[in-house]
């Protein structure tokens, strides 16, 4: 795996001098050149800044220092890409000048966020690699966000460039501004914020062998020299530059990135010896080709196609005794685990499960019992209320039907029968009525008193139930004032002649034609006698809240 990294970084440092060599002989006399020479460094640093992100991506564990890494490389790419967007596409054309001026506006935007990212990963790396510590690093965005806000928005207080032509022509072009106070805390802020960031890193790597700092120090140094000798040398010269600053800034700073993430400042994946070590784990770490490069003392013991059948699904290779795997860099890695003790624990579990079961099947049956055993109660209940209401009335039908005397008084005493029957079997529908279950509107009372008045003809009494059937009478009050009828057409049976009732909005009313006067017995509702031409009007009220109405 070390030969890999150390190929890769031979390589990103060769295409790093190819970009600067190329970039120093480009312009040329030739365009179609120039643009191609162009075109090559462009991509060359756009290439090793992603693979760079990408292989951060594959080497570290996902944490607040990988996130602030990969966004300060992502807004690198930003930076070179508005680069190329003011001096190559926008160029010197006026008719894109507010275009070009907001673009040099927002190239303000990377530079302000890169050094805080850069101080934000260097407070992280200082505190540690635990994800549960301080996140106020965050807050280091605030003021490099702030600064790109007050670049971006220059036209309007012009604290940054100030034009000394008017607004609609001004192009961001050296002589056409002086620099106001935003200009320099721009600078400031990136110069504090980077130095910041290499002390802090310097005081990280000290805690580490002297070969680390070492590196981090050559690092910084060449970040340096190459800004002076530009500053120096090149600039005063009017020499080419093989490589401008913010480049130099880029590069350099991806190089203090690496060092802290080679002298294991930032939690990696790459360590895998050093973690699997500690894992007390038969393993095995093989090259791609399936030869065996670090093997615990504990073998794993498995044949090639169980191990590579293992990259895709676990095997096992012994009875309980699991065999994983996974790619890693360069290679594999395969470790085993025993699995016994798991076995005998979910043996141990679904016997439990079991006898839950059983228990849930138990107790469901236990409670449909005693469900269905409620519902018999409730029936026996009402069951044995109908008998004790109709009681009374089925033994004095059961005294009739045994009268022995003339047919006639049997026809008169079966009659009689009919009449209590029917009361028997419309009590027992009322009975079993619940108030809950009661339309609001209902006929119940009226088809009672119209299967009484049917008996009675049995009776020789030519009765009827006429007018309105439909009342809204609660459920209690259709009982007295059935009962109450009942209680009354008993006790006139044998003088009554012709019999009509009829339902009124508080009770029910009866007219009789009966052969002598008998007084009225005693019932539930009291009731009110009137006579007018020979017949005998009776009212009978239903309560209300209690009283009778």
């Amino acid at each position: 795996m070390q030969p890999v990294i150390r190929r890769n970084t031979r390589l990103f440092i060769v295409l790093l001098l190819v970009g600067g060599v190329l970039h120093y002989i480009d312009p040329t006399e030739n365009l179609l050149l120039n643009s191609f020479l162009f075109c090559a460094v462009y991509t060359i640093y756009i290439g090793l800044i992603l693979f760079w992100i990408l292989s951060v991506r594959e080497r570290l564990l996902p944490t607040k220092v990988r996130s602030c890494m990969i966004a300060a490389g992502i807004l690198m790419m930003l930076l070179l890409s508005l680069k190329v967007f003011n001096y190559r596409i926008v160029g010197d054309s006026r008719a894109a000048i507010v275009t070009y001026r907001y673009s040099v506006y927002g190239y303000w935007t990377p530079q302000t966020l890169i050094p805080a990212l850069f101080l934000m990963a260097a407070v992280r790396i200082c505190r540690g690699s635990g994800e549960n510590g301080k996140g106020n690093e965050y807050l280091l965005l605030v003021p490099g966000g702030l600064l790109s806000l007050m670049a971006f928005t220059n036209d309007l207080h012009q604290l940054v460039y100030r034009p000394k032509v008017e607004m609609a022509q001004f192009f961001v072009r050296t002589g056409t501004y002086s620099y106001g106070p935003g200009f320099y805390l721009l600078y400031g802020w990136m110069i504090i914020a980077t130095v910041a960031g290499l002390i802090l890193m310097f005081r990280a790597t000290g805690r580490r062998p002297a070969g680390g700092i070492f590196r981090l120090a050559g690092i910084a140094l060449i970040w340096v020299f190459l800004l002076v000798l530009n500053l120096l040398v090149f600039d005063r010269l009017h020499i080419r530059l093989p490589y401008n600053s913010h480049e130099i800034h880029i590069f350099a700073m991806l190089g203090v990135f690496e060092v802290c993430i080679r002298n294991r400042l930032i939690p990696s994946n790459e360590n895998h010896v050093g973690f699997f070590g500690q894992l007390g784990l038969p393993v095995l770490i093989t090259d791609r080709q399936m030869s065996p490069v670090y093997q615990t003392n504990r073998a794993v013991a498995a044949s090639e196609e169980e191990l590579r059948a293992s990259l895709e699904r676990p095997v096992y290779p012994q009875e309980d005794i699991r065999l994983s795997g996974m790619a890693i860099r360069a290679g594999y890695a395969f470790w085993t685990e025993d699995e016994s003790e798991l076995q005998r624990e979910n043996s141990r579990l679904e016997t439990a499960n079991e006898i839950l079961r059983e228990e849930n099947s138990l107790i469901r049956t236990e409670n449909e019992l005693k469900e269905k055993k409620a519902r018999l109660d409730a029936q026996n209940r009402v069951y044995d209320r109908i008998a004790s209401v109709l009681y009374p009335r089925q033994k004095l039908i059961a005294e009739l039907l045994e009268t022995r005397a003339s047919e006639e008084d049997f026809r008169k005493a079966l009659g009689e029968c009919c009449v209590l029957n029917a009361w028997c079997k419309r009590k027992s529908n009322l009975l079993l009525l619940d108030e809950t279950i009661l339309p609001k509107r209902n006929r119940e009372l009226f088809l009672a008193l119209q299967e009484s008045a049917r008996f009675l003809k049995c009776c020789g009494v030519e009765a009827a139930a006429v007018g309105e059937e439909t009342t809204e009478f609660p459920l209690a009050d259709v009982h007295e004032l059935y009962d109450t009828f009942e209680s009354v057409i008993e006790a006139w049976l044998p003088v009554m002649r012709r019999m009509t009732v009829s339902l009124l909005e508080d009770g029910i009313r009866l007219a009789v034609d009966r052969k002598k006067a008998v007084p009225l017995p005693e019932t539930i509702l009291p009731v009110d006698e009137r006579i007018s031409e020979g017949t005998v009007f009776l009212t009978v009220r239903r309560r209300k809240g209690g009283k009778t109405v």
